[in-house]
Parts: C-alpha cells; structure tokens; sequence
C-alpha cells in the first residue's frame, strides 16, 4: 500500500517536472522566435522607414525648387510692376512741373499786365482829379459870367433850367404814351371788330320782342259782372288771391293790373281773364280759380326754364335756378323781355369765348345767368347782379360763374376773361336796334347826367350831348387847357361816365379846344 503510494508519489513527481521542463522549453522556444520577428519586423522597419526619409527628402527638394522657382518669377513680375509704376510716376512728375512752369509763366504774364493796369489806372485817376479840378473852375467862371451877363442869381437860372426840361420831358412822355395809347386802342379795335362780326355772322337766332301787358279789355256786361262783382267784391278778392293791385277804367272798359312781382302780375291778368270768360261766376270759386291758373302758370315757368336751358346746352343746371330762368318770361327791362335777353347773351356769349380760345359752355352758363337776379322779388336786398349771383353760388355754381355774374355791371371787379366777355355780350344784346325802348323822363336823365359829368370838370366851358346821347362833345377854354390837358381831359371825362352811369353800348368823349390869334394892323 506504501509501496504504491510511493510509486504514485514518484509518478507525480516525475510528471510535474517533466510538465515544467516542456513548459520552459516552449517558453524559451517562443521567446526566441518572437525576438526573432521582432528583429525581423524592425529591420523591415528601419527599411521602410529609411525608404520613407528618402522618398520625403526627394519629394522636399523637388517642392523647395519648385517654391524657389515661382517665387523667382513672382519677384520677377513685381519688379516690372514697380518698374512700369516707377516710369508712370516719373512721367507724372514730368507733367506736372511742365504745367506748373507754365502757370508760372501765366502768373508772370498776368501780374505784368496788372502792374501795367494799376499804373494805366493811377494815371487815369490822376488825369480825372486835373479834369475834375478844371471842370469846377470853368463851372464856377462860367457860373459867374452867367450870372453877371443874366443879372440873375444861379439857383432861379438853374430852377427854370430844370423846368424847362421837365417840361420837355413831360410832352415827350405824353406823345409817347399817347401814341401807345392809340396802337392799342387800334389793335384792340381791330381784333375785337373781327371777333364780334364773326361772332354776330354766326348768331342768326330768330326773335320776335314779346310786349308784356298789364291791361285787360272787358267787352260785355257779363266780363265786367264777372270781373268786378257787386260791390267790386269779385276785384277785390283776386287781388287777394293774387297779390296785386286791380284798377278797373270805366271809359275804356278794361281792368289794369300793377304789382311789384311780374309773376304775380301775370297770374292776375291769367286770372282776370279766365274769370271773365266763366259761365257762371261766385266769390268763393275765384281762390279755386286761381289757384289753378297758378299750378298752370308754375308748370310754364319750369317748362320755360327747361326750355331755355335745352336750347343752350346746358343739363346739369339746378331745378331751382331753371324756375328762376323761367320767370324771366315775364320781367322786362327798358321793354325787352328778360328771358329772351338771357338766351342771346347765353348765345352770344358762347360765341365770343369761341372765338377767343376759351370754354364756349362757361360762356354760355355765365350769359344766361347774368340777369337771373331780376327774378327775385324785392324781400332780397341788393342789386339784382348781387343777388344773382349769390343765389346761384348757393346752388352749386363754380365761383367764375358767379363772379362773371356779380361782375356784370361791376358791384365786383371783373378780373377774369369770361366776366369782361358776359358785360360785352349784355351790351351787344342790350344796343341792337329794336331791343330797348327808354321812356322820355329816362332819356332826358340821361342827357342830363352827360352833361352835368362833362361840365363838372375844371376848364370846362361848354358841354353837348349829341347822336342820342352816344357822343358828348366838351369845348374847354384854350387858355387854360392845352393839347396834353385835353388828352387828359377827355380821359378823365370818359373815366368818371363809366364811373357814375349804366349804359349799353359806348359813349364818344371829344374835347374841343379852339385858340384864337387877334391882332389888329395900324
């Protein structure tokens, strides 16, 4: 049993050992061949590596002749650079001091000739104080001489010296503006002659003057009862339903109507007469009546209103200022009717702003409008262009419109073509034979006022009024009043007539002057 633990004891033994000797030979083995591939792998590196260096330095050399090559030519390019900017620097330089010589020289040259200048001008100015100094002497010799020979002090001789040439100078400066007068007045004449014969060759409007009246025949006893009723209570009640005065003429058998406003006028003739051709006549159906012939008449007056506007074109007017047009139907002035006055100086109107260049429609609308004030009843206060004219400015009319019409017998200045245009167009409408009739009293007063304008003037020693009160010819004292003063005279005269009166047309002012020599032979 010992035996054979001893044997397994050895057994161990022995094997652990041998195991140990294997495991250090192997060991030893290993070692070995790895220092063997670990030299082998560090030969093959030094191989490669010494390879790389090689390869490196051949690849820097090659890069530094390369660099050293180009910076060569870099250096070589800028040096040509600064070469060339060297050379255009230099030729700069060269430039500048050739024109800089040549300003030089200019200065030079310039300077001498002011030098000749300040020289030429001290020389002048010593000449001027020698002249000067002998012009005092001889003014004083020969203001001493002028006043020994003239026995007269100097300040009267040089007084009547400076008279003398003022009036010279005021003669020239009269002829001279009177002959700029007279070209003026020549071309304006000519020019506005061919404009209003053109004007009035194209206004062939046709026209027959209506003659308002106020006066209606009765020619039966059934008229009169009708008309005048017991007791004039049927007169009495149309003029209450009329608003006017009725006054009944027993000769001539007619019943005259007056009032203040032309329509109500023209409702109470309508009225009498179709009261006087009733059948069968009460007091009470007399408002009936009448307020018929009024709804009637109002219909005719819009009707007119629209008419007239129609006929010149003009549709954007304002309802109300068309029932105004349409009143003047029946208003009338020196006995031309109102409403056919403004439809000619509408036309006429139009056709002068044509003929000018200017808007025939304004031309129109301000000609037509221009008298809308003599429509208005007398509650208005103002002239009948005042008034007009701010009754259509509060319906929408354009401010020239309204000043054309304001302007028209100048309660405003007229300060615009077309307003100068609607006071030539009334005058033309106005003056044309036929158009207007004055009564005597008026055109006494006329020939009056002419005469009193004319004599209120200083000189003044005769005035007439001749050709219908269309030329005042004022005879003046030749002593007192010379040619210029005449000029002026007839100027002034003319001024304060266009001043003081209303007239159509235009008034010749001539101013007589008569000198008269007398001497006798002994």
């Amino acid at each position: 049993m010992s035996m054979q633990i001893a044997v397994v004891g050895i057994s161990f033994v022995v094997g652990f050992s041998a195991m140990w000797l294997i495991r250090y030979f192997v060991r030893r083995n290993v070692r070995r061949v790895a220092e063997r591939e670990a030299q082998d792998i560090l030969e093959t590196a030094q191989w490669t590596a010494d390879q790389f260096m090689a390869e490196a330095k051949k690849n820097v050399e090659e890069y530094e002749e390369e660099i050293r090559g180009q910076a060569e030519e870099e250096l070589e390019s800028r040096q040509h650079q600064v070469s060339q900017i060297q050379d255009r620097i230099q030729d700069q330089q060269d430039a500048l001091e050739h024109d800089l010589k040549i300003k030089q020289d200019q200065y030079s040259q310039r300077k001498q000739r002011v030098d000749q200048y300040d020289k030429k001008v001290s020389d002048q100015q010593s000449q001027y104080q020698m002249l000067k100094e002998r012009l005092r002497e001889l003014q004083s010799s020969l203001k001493s001489k002028l006043e020994t020979k003239a026995d007269t002090p100097a300040d009267h001789l040089k007084a009547e010296l400076i008279e003398k040439i003022q009036s010279q100078a005021i003669i020239r400066s009269s002829k001279m503006s009177q002959q700029m007068v007279d070209e003026a007045q020549q071309s304006a004449e000519r020019r506005a002659k061919q404009v209003l014969t053109t004007a009035l060759n194209r206004f062939a409007r046709p026209y027959c003057p209506e003659r308002g009246t106020g006066h209606v025949p009765l020619s039966d006893d059934k008229q009169r009862s009708n008309v005048i009723g017991p007791e004039r209570s049927h007169l009495k009640a149309i003029e209450m339903a009329c608003g006017v005065d009725l006054v009944f003429d027993e000769e001539h058998s007619t019943v005259s109507v007056s009032g203040f406003d032309p329509v109500r006028r023209e409702l109470g003739r309508l009225s009498v007469e179709r009261i006087s051709r009733e059948k069968k006549m009460r007091i009470e159906d007399i408002p009936r009546i009448v307020q018929k012939i009024k709804s009637e008449l109002f219909s005719k007056i819009r009707k007119d209103g629209n008419q007239i506007a129609k006929e010149l074109g003009l549709k954007d007017l304002h309802a109300e200022i068309r029932n105004m047009m349409g009143a003047l139907r029946y208003r009338y002035s020196f006995t031309q009717n109102q409403y056919f006055h403004c439809g000619e100086v509408g036309f006429l109107c139009g056709l002068l702003n044509s003929e000018l260049g200017l808007d025939q429609k304004d031309g129109r609308r301000a000609g037509m409008l221009h008298d809308i004030g003599k429509s208005m009843d007398h509650s208005r206060d103002g002239g009948h262009a005042v008034i007009g004219a701010d009754f259509i400015e509060q319906h929408g009319e354009a401010e020239h419109i309204v000043h054309a019409v304001r302007a028209h017998h100048y309660d405003e200045t007229p300060s615009t073509d077309l307003a100068h245009l609607v006071i030539a167009a009334d005058a033309i409408s106005g003056a044309r034979p036929g158009a207007r009739r004055s009564t005597v009293v008026s055109y006494a007063q006329k020939m009056q006022d002419l005469q009193n304008i004319a004599s209120s003037f200083e000189g003044v020693v005769d005035a007439h009024v001749v050709s219908a009160g269309r030329e005042v010819r004022v005879f003046v004292d030749g002593r007192k009043v010379d040619d210029w003063a005449a000029l002026k005279l007839s100027s002034n005269v003319a001024e304060k007539i266009e001043n003081e009166m209303a007239y159509p047309g235009q008034i010749k002012v001539t101013v007589v002057r008569e000198t008269q020599a007398v001497e006798y032979a002994k």
